[in-house]
């Protein structure tokens, strides 16, 4: 599953990599007064996974059984939230270009094929007329996490950016990884900590309000939004 895979490499990083090491922006040297906002930012849906349950630790039927039960949470909490109307790609691009244009640059949102199923950076960016650079904003994975059983859900972002150069796109001016509601904290990762008034009990809950749901995610991805803003000040 995409969120386990997520929080697997999240932990090992943490526990036994060196310390991610991003690269800060300088606003006075490079230059940049226009930017190109790479959309595809977001995964089509969301995850609502629960970290080391039950069914996992009973080998591999009940690993089979756990992934079906991860599975059908993921997807009854995907089926509430396209009832409120939410689109978190649009709002998410919305809010860091509005962001960015308070401070001073210019914006255009670029339309992007689809990224690889890694979510990794571009390779080759779409051409624009008039910008300075290309920001590079990909969600790797984005929803709802639970530490374990009987622990809350709460909205999660895992987020990587880069500011590359649009002349040379193998300059990079800016780059970092932020997360919302990881597990722990990563040495060198920008965490930003969760807003209590969406945690969720369990499944139910999370299915008997769908939009304080949708309220949640919304404002992990503003919350990651300013971040990235803040970081091209």
């Amino acid at each position: 599953m995409r969120m386990l895979s997520v929080v697997v490499a999240a932990l090992c990083l943490s526990a036994c990599a060196s310390a991610y090491v991003g690269k800060p922006y300088d606003r006075a040297t490079a230059g940049v007064r226009s930017i190109g906002l790479v959309d595809d930012s977001t995964p089509e849906k969301v995850s609502a996974y629960e970290v080391a349950s039950v069914g996992s630790n009973f080998g591999l039927v009940g690993a089979l059984v756990d992934a079906g039960i991860q599975q059908s949470r993921t997807n009854a909490v995907n089926e509430a939230l396209a009832g409120t109307g939410f689109e978190a790609e649009s709002r998410l691009e919305q809010r860091v270009a509005s962001r960015l244009t308070d401070q001073g640059y210019t914006v255009k949102v670029l339309a992007n094929d689809p990224r690889n199923a890694k979510r990794e950076f571009l390779v080759t960016y779409p051409g624009a007329d008039g910008v300075d650079a290309y920001l590079d904003l990909t969600v790797v994975d984005f929803g709802y996490l639970s530490a374990g059983a009987g622990q809350p859900f709460r909205p999660t972002v895992f987020t990587n950016v880069r500011l590359v150069g649009a002349r040379d796109t193998k300059k990079v001016l800016m780059e970092n990884r932020i997360v919302y509601n990881g597990m722990r904290p990563e040495q060198g990762v920008i965490t930003l900590s969760p807003d209590p008034k969406y945690a969720f009990e369990n499944r139910a809950a999370m299915l008997a309000d769908p939009k304080r749901l949708a309220g949640g995610i919304e404002e992990a991805l503003n919350q990651v939004a300013d971040t990235i803003a803040q970081l091209l000040k």
